[in-house]
């Protein structure tokens, strides 16, 4: 399985981030939410951008109160690949995220639930499929010429080849 994964992250790195789409890229478990493969693939930096273990975070409450709370992303991303808007909010990485758009959407003659969102000067797209979660973050800050429109771009295309090849 270790050695499925790498060729995963070697084929997202190619499809998001080598030509400067995506910052990083991800594949998960609709079933989980889970990610099972992550890029940019040196020195796991994918992995830092897109994941973050189960933790504690202070979160405003109704009230105006703050609350801790434990985000668990798989969890949040198990929601997000069903199409929900998540109580908690999208977290990926220890960032909050603003959710702007979900919708869905047809690839290869198979619906897909997209979900859109960001940051300041950051963002996700994020195509769910029956057998994939796809997962592109666009930085501004980090490459001037990356936005939402490129990103989601490139999250489709490679949507398109994962559904094309049976995934």
């Amino acid at each position: 399985m270790a050695e499925e994964e790498q060729q995963w992250d070697s084929t997202i790195e190619e499809w998001l981030v080598s030509e400067g789409n995506c910052v990083a890229g991800g594949l998960g478990d609709p079933s989980t939410g889970a990610l099972y493969a992550a890029a940019p693939v040196e020195g796991e930096a994918g992995w830092a951008m897109l994941f973050k273990e189960p933790y504690s975070q202070a979160l405003a409450q109704e009230d105006g109160s703050e609350k801790e709370e434990q985000i668990d992303e798989s969890a949040i991303m198990l929601e997000i690949s069903q199409g929900k808007r998540p109580k908690q909010g999208l977290w990926i990485a220890g960032e909050k995220y603003t959710i702007t758009r979900q919708e869905e959407d047809e690839v290869e003659g198979k619906a897909v639930k997209v979900t859109i969102a960001g940051r300041p000067k950051k963002g996700v797209v994020i195509y769910t499929t029956e057998a994939s979660i796809v997962v592109g973050m666009f930085d501004e800050a980090k490459v001037a010429t990356q936005n939402i429109g490129n990103c989601r771009k490139a999250v489709a295309a490679f949507t398109e080849f994962l559904v094309q090849s049976g995934y």
